[in-house]
């Protein structure tokens, strides 16, 4: 380890995460030695660490040796990354995301901080042009516009971007789309809504859980669709996705 890359534990958190917070990024990742995704992810983290010199610090956790913490921060499934800025999570995700994903989760999280160094210019937010001010004229090109969007959990704009020409991907991510509109717009309550808050929240891991228990209890007519959704949005070499496919194959 370094001094970009450290063990943290139950003793060492509040001042190497928490307080260190304060001066640069702090990327926590929630792991444990048995987890195949953890091991995917960790290097990803670790390599993308190195290569930017000290623009944030990356803390790994055992979860396993450090279970209050991991409760404390609502870890419910590994790997579980967070961000903290100023001493606050402001941004994460579940699971054993692709490298593009993981970059695009930092230069998120780097642009959070005051003090980010100058020299790499600031990425377009979603707050910077209206997402209604541009939609792309290609099939292809609205359904990942959607699949962009539904990351953020916008599922209104989603719906609007997915084109209807499109019987395949854009039809099996359309009931996730949907769903998150229906539980915001309150036509569907209960367990629903704490899924959605996972799916917005990008804590698939947690998401797909509660998807599967609803499918064993049956009578949610939304489960299975909303569950194929999120794997046409994360793609079949998702670590997550894997795991969740051979569950519903048992």
């Amino acid at each position: 380890m370094s001094a970009t890359i450290l063990d943290v534990n139950q003793a060492n958190f509040q001042a190497e995460v928490i307080q260190q917070s304060h001066q640069r990024p702090v990327i926590v990742d929630f792991w444990a030695p048995w987890c195949g995704p953890c091991r995917m992810l960790g290097p990803v983290l670790e390599r993308l660490a190195n290569e930017h010199n000290g623009r944030f610090r990356l803390a790994k956790i055992n979860s396993d040796q450090n279970q209050q913490l991991a409760m404390q921060f609502n870890v419910r499934g590994i790997p579980a990354v967070k961000a903290f800025v100023n001493g606050r999570v402001v941004d994460e995700f579940v699971g054993a995301q692709p490298e593009p994903n993981v970059r695009q989760f930092l230069q998120r999280v780097l642009t959070q901080m005051p003090n980010a160094a100058p020299s790499q210019p600031k990425p377009p937010t979603a707050t910077s042009t209206p997402l209604s001010a541009s939609v792309p004229n290609t099939p292809q090109a609205r359904l990942q516009k959607a699949k962009e969007l539904l990351r953020q959990g916008n599922g209104r704009e989603a719906l609007r971007h997915l084109p209807t020409s499109d019987t395949g991907e854009a039809e099996q991510i359309r009931p996730l789309a949907q769903f998150l509109v229906d539980v915001a717009d309150g036509r569907l309550t209960g367990s629903n809504v704490n899924i959605a808050n996972m799916i917005q929240k990008r804590e698939y891991a947690g998401a797909m859980y509660g998807l599967l228990m609803e499918m064993n209890r049956g009578g949610n007519a939304v489960a299975r669709p909303v569950m194929t959704g999120l794997f046409a949005l994360l793609g079949e070499q998702d670590a997550t996705v894997k795991a969740y496919k051979q569950q519903l194959a048992s």
